[in-house]
C-alpha cells in the first residue's frame, strides 16, 4: 500500500474552482489508479495556519499511517503558511509572528518525522494584494514565510518544492479566482509544479 497525507489550508481543500478539487485533488485522480490500493488523504482545512494544525496534526497521522506490510509506504506532504502570513485589519498586523511560525514548521517536521521519512513541504503561492475578506496578504510579507519554509527543508533535509517562486513566473493574476484561491487553470498550473517532484518521489 501507498497512502499520501496532505495537511493544507483552503488552497489545498481546492478553493477557487467548483467542485473544490484543488491540486490535491489532480494528484488524487492521477495517483490512486496506479495501483489498487494506493490511497491520497486530503486533510486540508480552509483556515488553517500552523497553529491549528499541530493540534491535529499527530491523531491525524496516528488514525491513518499503519505499516501491516512490507512495502508498505506513506508520504507526507505539508503546505502551511498562507493564513500565517496574512494582515488581519490592516498590513502589519500579522496573524502568526515570524519566530512563531518558525517554531511550529520545525515541530510540524518532528511530529510527521515519527511516521513517515517520505515529507515534503511545498511553498505558499502569491496574491494580488487587494483586501480578502478584510485581511491583507502582501507577496512580501508572503515570501518571507515562504522562505521559512524553504530554510526549514534545508536544514531537516527534506524536499522543498518552491510553488511560491515557479507560479510568480507566470501571469498569475489571470490564475485567480479571487485575487487568493486559483481558478481552474490556476490549479492545473500549481498541480503541474507540483506534480513533477511528487510522482518522482512516489
Amino acid at each position: 500500500m501507498k497512502g499520501i497525507l496532505i495537511f493544507s489550508d483552503s488552497i489545498g481543500f481546492g478553493r477557487g474552482e467548483s467542485p473544490n478539487i484543488g491540486w490535491a485533488g489532480r494528484l488524487k485522480q492521477d495517483f490512486e489508479p496506479k495501483e489498487s490500493h494506493n490511497c491520497l488523504f486530503n486533510l486540508s482545512i480552509p483556515g488553517e495556519t500552523s497553529t491549528s494544525l499541530l493540534k491535529r496534526l499527530n491523531t491525524e497521522c496516528k488514525a491513518r499511517i499503519k505499516y501491516k506490510r512490507q512495502g508498505d509506504k506513506f508520504t507526507i506532504i505539508i503546505s502551511i503558511g498562507m493564513n500565517d502570513s496574512k494582515g488581519i485589519n490592516n498590513k502589519n498586523n500579522i496573524n502568526t509572528p515570524l519566530p512563531t511560525f518558525k517554531k511550529n514548521i520545525s515541530r510540524i517536521i518532528t511530529t510527521v518525522k515519527k511516521y513517515s521519512k517520505e515529507i515534503i513541504l511545498t511553498g505558499l503561492t502569491p496574491a494580488s494584494e487587494e483586501p480578502f475578506e478584510n485581511t491583507y496578504f502582501t507577496n512580501k510579507q508572503i515570501e518571507t514565510f515562504n522562505n521559512v519554509l524553504q530554510e526549514s527543508a534545508k536544514i531537516e533535509n527534506i524536499q522543498f518544492i518552491n510553488t511560491f517562486k515557479e507560479f510568480k513566473k507566470l501571469d498569475y493574476k489571470k490564475l485567480l479566482a479571487d485575487g487568493l484561491h486559483p481558478n481552474k487553470k490556476g490549479y492545473d498550473e500549481l498541480y503541474n509544479i507540483i506534480k513533477k517532484e511528487v510522482l518522482n518521489m512516489l
